[in-house]
């Protein structure tokens, strides 16, 4: 099996997804390629993603925030 290896452009693209607050799963489906693959890439570069715990706290924090803004209108 023939390893996929990352240029530099890949490279760069991880790093803008990861500074945009992208998910693994959405950052995967990007680059084409594996999560897991991403996901070993981004801790190379001393960057991981957020863990699904820490990701789903966010996105139920951001929901209750706008539904909060929702009813107060």
């Amino acid at each position: 099996m023939a390893k996929n290896r990352w240029d530099d452009a890949q490279l760069e693209i991880l790093k803008d997804l990861i500074a945009r607050k992208i998910s693994l799963a959405r950052a995967a489906v990007i680059l084409k390629r594996p999560q897991s693959s991403v996901q070993i890439q981004a801790r190379r570069l001393g960057t991981p993603f957020p863990g699904v715990r820490e990701t789903k706290a966010l996105l139920k924090a951001k929901i209750e925030e706008a539904e909060k803004k929702a009813t107060l209108r």
